[in-house]
């Protein structure tokens, strides 16, 4: 972004008033133009350092014990994720008519430190990028929350976290659509959206509605086609995003440095049999989405649509049924989905015990190696035996006997393909899945419409952003310039 100073805001953020429930006094902007982001970025670090302070200055008045505040968002991290992100789009509030701090219609003379045009809210959704090749969403996995806090995974245990216990919504999401380099633009995943970024002062909950009424009512393109949504949540935000219907989800990756080259979920290919078939067509015959087959052929041909007519003899790639049965980490599926352990493993597969279960008989089941089952397991319940007989829900471990246990650790976030990695230090992704809405359902905006302001493309000028952002100092050259003189120039020798 020419390498300009970050913008810095003309006020405190300790006289940002919280929102209304409605938004009444306050302007919401849908913002997509990347530049306005990027002023905004010292507000944004900002307004989540208030925001955490507000919170723990609040359980402290309730005589609430606080928890230590999350680290905030640095300003680095900021400009990482919007100068990386694409697509990027999301919402902005800010302050226009006098409140009061409790977000109450007041005016200037009682409200002498508010400004028009503070900030008080903002997100920002992309799709979901990573950059391991060997990333994969996986609840069942034993490194999944292995590291997640002593105290989450009491509470865990206890039923007052919400876990994706039962693994299915991974697989559901390992199972979509994926493709690209972890070196270059990442391995995209296009059927998944992130909340990248995050703050407000009490219109979190109306912002975050927002997003997600918006994606499941989009009609389905080739920049946004989004199933599922997923976020990193810091300590302090789980419950809100628990109340919101989001989910911890497992997500695990090995622990060195990703493989070159292109990646992409299951494929199957196709050879055009005749002049002008179309994807959409490809795509309808095999069972497939459209916009699935789109993602997945761009990279060989940058032009292609739904309908562009192709050449006989033309090779196509389309999603793979065999997506579902590759994304499964629950052994018992694998009988259901028709296919083997072997088959089936990319990664370990776990069955959940039923009562009185003893190893001997699931090892039986799926048709392995008693001893080596046995002995793979033992590592986590080194009293097991053959004859032991199993409480319901425990976990055992039926394929890839191979592969050792520090070969896989809870994925971090935002890390690139060389970084080092420390297992203790993981991400909280939380995930949920989307309701998509057709017809007359995807008309009605029922949280767009409770608000008492409309949504406008965001002005600067407008919301009073322009007046309140100072302008960073031009950049003085400091250092001294040598070789000022001319030089001349080198004569061409003459071609004979």
């Amino acid at each position: 972004f020419g390498g300009q100073p970050v913008r810095q805001p003309a006020y405190n953020f300790r006289d940002v008033p919280y929102c209304s429930k409605d938004l009444a006094g306050s302007t919401l902007s849908e913002v997509t133009d990347r530049q306005h982001l990027v002023n905004s970025i010292a507000e944004f670090a900002l307004l989540c350092n208030e925001a955490t302070r507000r919170k723990h200055l609040s359980e402290i008045a309730r005589g609430k014990k606080s928890r230590c505040p999350s680290k905030p968002l640095s300003i680095e991290y900021i400009f990482d994720r919007i100068d990386t992100d694409d697509p990027i789009w999301g919402f902005m509030v800010r302050t226009d008519t006098p409140m009061s701090s409790k977000g109450r219609t007041s005016n200037l003379k009682a409200s002498p430190q508010w400004k028009r045009g503070m900030l008080q809210g903002f997100i920002t959704v992309t799709t979901f990028t990573q950059w391991r090749s060997s990333f994969r969403f996986d609840s069942l996995h034993e490194s999944a929350f292995a590291y997640d806090p002593d105290d989450l995974t009491e509470l865990a245990l206890k039923g007052i976290r919400k876990y994706d216990n039962d693994g299915r919504l991974a697989e559901e999401l390992e199972a979509t659509v994926h493709g690209g380099d972890p070196w270059k633009e990442g391995i995209v995943y296009p059927r998944i959206a992130e909340i990248s970024l995050f703050g407000a002062l009490g219109c979190g909950k109306k912002l975050l509605q927002l997003v997600i009424e918006r994606l499941e009512r989009s009609r389905a393109s080739e920049s946004q086609n989004y199933d599922y949504i997923v976020l990193q949540a810091t300590e302090n935000s789980i419950p809100f995003y628990e109340s919101m219907g989001f989910v911890r989800v497992g997500c695990i990756m090995e622990n060195k440095t990703s493989e070159k080259g292109y990646k992409s979920s299951p494929v199957e290919s196709y050879v055009t049999k005749k002049h002008g078939e179309t994807l959409a067509k490809i795509s309808q015959e095999f069972g497939g989405n459209v916009w699935d087959t789109v993602f997945l052929n761009k990279p060989m041909y940058p032009t292609i649509g739904p309908r562009s007519w192709l050449k006989k003899g033309t090779t196509v790639f389309y999603h793979s049924t065999k997506a579902q049965i590759l994304a499964t980490s629950d052994a018992s599926k694998t009988g259901q989905l028709g296919v083997t352990l072997e088959e089936s493993s990319l990664a370990p597969k776990w069955y959940l015990a039923k009562e009185n279960d003893t190893p001997r008989s699931i090892a039986k089941k799926f048709c392995v190696h008693f001893g080596d089952l046995l002995e793979c397991n033992k590592k986590r319940y080194p009293e097991l035996v053959g004859t032991s007989r199993l409480k319901s829900g425990t976990r055992i471990q039926v394929s890839r006997f191979d592969v050792e246990d520090e070969a896989y650790i809870p994925y971090s976030h935002w890390t690139f393909p060389d970084d080092e990695l420390e297992p203790d230090e993981p991400s909280y992704m939380m995930a949920m899945k989307l309701e998509r809405k057709t017809g007359k359902d995807a008309i009605s905006l029922p949280i767009a419409e409770s608000l008492s302001v409309p949504i406008s493309p965001y002005s600067p000028d407008e919301n009073g952003a322009s007046e309140i952002l100072q302008q960073p100092p031009a950049i003085k050259r400091t250092a001294p310039i040598f070789n000022s003189k001319k030089t001349k120039s080198v004569k061409k020798p003459k071609l004979r």
